[in-house]
C-alpha cells in the first residue's frame, strides 16, 4: 500500500508468527477464534484480521463500497431496500473478482436536496425515510475515494443503490475522470449499470418499473425474503402512512403483489455483480 514497505510488513508478520494465518480468516460471531469459511472466501472489510486484509489486498487490490438511504419503498418492503441491494451486488461481485468490500454507507441525498432544503420544512420527505444533504454526501463519497486511494487500492467500485446517489457518483466519476489519486474508480449504481436490462424488463413488465414497484421489490425478495410482505402492497393507497407509492394507480400496486419474485431479482443482482466485477478487473489492467 502507499507509504508502507511490503517487505518490512512481511518480515514483521513472519517474525510474529502470523505469516501462515489463513487468508480470509474472520472472527466467529460471539467467539474469539477464526470462523470456518466453508470453502468460500470472505471479503468483508470488517471481518479481516490485519494480516489477512493485507493478503487479500496483495492478491487483488480492489475495493467495493455501496451506499444508499434508509428510504420508504411502500408498505411491502423494508427500509433498507436501496442500501442492502447495492451491498449485495458488491458482495456477489467480489466473489468473482477478488478484493475487499467496505461496510455499507447509509447516506444518500434526497433527490439532490441541499441541507437548507431538507431543513426548510417545505419538502415532502416521506418519513420514516432518512436523508442527508447532497453536499454532505458529495463530501463523504469523495473522501472515501481519496482515503481508499491513499491506502493503495488500485481499483474501486463506488455503487449507489439509490437513484440520486447513483447520479451523484456518476457526476463524481465524470468530474475526476474515473481516477482518484492514482486509483481508478467507477462511480454509478443499480440504475446506471442495469439501464439496458431495466429497459428490457419494462417491455416484459410494463407495470413493474419505478420506485418500490414490482422490479425493485423483486430485488429485495432475492436479497432477503423476510424483508418483503407482498400482500401489503395492495393496501398502500388506503393506508394512513405517507408513501411515495400512493400516487401510483391501484393496478400497478396490485401488480407488485402478483408478479414480484425472487428469481427475477436474482437475475438482476447477478447481472449487476458480473458487470461490476468486470469493471473492477478491467481497471487493474
Amino acid at each position: 500500500m502507499t507509504h508502507r514497505n511490503p517487505l518490512s510488513r512481511r518480515g514483521f508478520l513472519q517474525s510474529a508468527g502470523l505469516a501462515a494465518a489463513m487468508p480470509g480468516a474472520v472472527l466467529a460471531q460471539g467467539q474469539g477464534k477464526p470462523a470456518a469459511s466453508a470453502g468460500k472466501r470472505n471479503h468483508k472489510y470488517e471481518n479481516f484480521l490485519p494480516e489477512d486484509f493485507y493478503k487479500e489486498f496483495d492478491r487483488a487490490p480492489i475495493v467495493y463500497w455501496a451506499c444508499g438511504a434508509m428510504e420508504e419503498h411502500g408498505l411491502q418492503c423494508a427500509l433498507a431496500t436501496d442500501l442492502y441491494a447495492a451491498y449485495e451486488i458488491c458482495l456477489r461481485a467480489v466473489e468473482i473478482s477478488g478484493g475487499i468490500v467496505f461496510p455499507p454507507v447509509p447516506f444518500a441525498p434526497a433527490a439532490g436536496l441541499s441541507r437548507a432544503e431538507l431543513r426548510s420544512g417545505t419538502k415532502e420527505l416521506f418519513p420514516p425515510s432518512l436523508w442527508v444533504s447532497r453536499e454532505l454526501c458529495r463530501q463523504i463519497y469523495i473522501e472515501l475515494l481519496e482515503s481508499m486511494a491513499d491506502m493503495g487500492f488500485k481499483s474501486c467500485i463506488a455503487f449507489g443503490g439509490h437513484g440520486p446517489a447513483d447520479g451523484l457518483l456518476c457526476e463524481i466519476d465524470k468530474e475526476f475522470g474515473g481516477s482518484m489519486r492514482g486509483m481508478k474508480f467507477w462511480g454509478g449504481g443499480t440504475v446506471s449499470i442495469l439501464s439496458d436490462h431495466m429497459r428490457d424488463e419494462a417491455k416484459t413488465h410494463p407495470l413493474g418499473s419505478g420506485h418500490g414497484m414490482m422490479w425493485e421489490t423483486s430485488l429485495v425478495m432475492a436479497l432477503r425474503s423476510d424483508w418483503v410482505d407482498l400482500p401489503r402492497a395492495r393496501r398502500i393507497r388506503e393506508n394512513k402512512l405517507p408513501s411515495q407509492l400512493k400516487k401510483q394507480p391501484q393496478e400497478r400496486l396490485d401488480y407488485i403483489a402478483t408478479h414480484a419474485n425472487a428469481e427475477l431479482g436474482n437475475r438482476a443482482l447477478n447481472l449487476a455483480a458480473e458487470r461490476a466485477a468486470k469493471l473492477a478487473r478491467d481497471m487493474l489492467q
